[in-house]
């Protein structure tokens, strides 16, 4: 599969493998690091797959795999959450209904399109050029933590705006 191919297999699942991770990490933005590890993986081993599925199970695999070694580097404390728990998580996150991400993914570009020069920017940095929060924040010239509050507004302010647009899709309006 290439590259192409495989992200558009696994944007439908990022907000429920972030979710995963955050389950397990309990912090937005190692989550955030968790989900890129699992994509450099993913690209890194890109011949292995044999379909879809394939490539859907693997990454899940590798993301909670990637979240327990983050734990086991001990580098903050967490609380786990038991291993059943954990299963019940994985399942419901992978039995969600995601047939309209083509409509949210619409709407994120849109309101993608309305934050200011800055956060388009952060933006950018983080999930386009695949950048962590400290190499971010470098970049910007400010603190790791700043650019992690950062994008916690922008987060807020993008779910608002597509919760706004697909409401607005739902009376029959535009999305623009």
């Amino acid at each position: 599969m290439d590259r192409s191919e495989i992200l558009r297999v696994l944007m439908p699942e990022r907000t429920k493998q972030i979710a995963l991770a955050w389950s397990i990490l309990r912090q937005s933005h190692l989550s955030e690091d968790a989900y890129q590890d699992m994509l450099a993986r993913v690209f890194e081993n890109d011949g292995i797959f044999e379909g879809p599925q394939h490539l859907r199970d693997w990454s899940w695999k590798v993301l909670r795999n990637r979240c327990f070694e983050l734990i086991r580097q001990q580098k903050y404390q967490v609380t786990l959450l038991d291993e059943s728990i954990l299963n019940l998580v994985d399942a419901e996150l992978e039995r969600r209904d995601t047939s309209d991400m083509p409509l949210r993914a619409d709407a994120l570009r849109n309101c993608i399109d309305g934050l200011s020069e800055k956060s388009r920017e952060t933006i950018r940095m983080r999930y386009f050029e695949g950048l962590r929060g400290k190499q971010v924040a470098e970049k910007l010239g400010s603190k790791p933590a700043a650019v992690y509050k950062a994008l916690q507004r922008i987060y807020v302010t993008l779910a608002q705006c597509i919760q706004r647009k697909l409401t607005a899709l739902d009376t029959g309006d535009s999305i623009s």
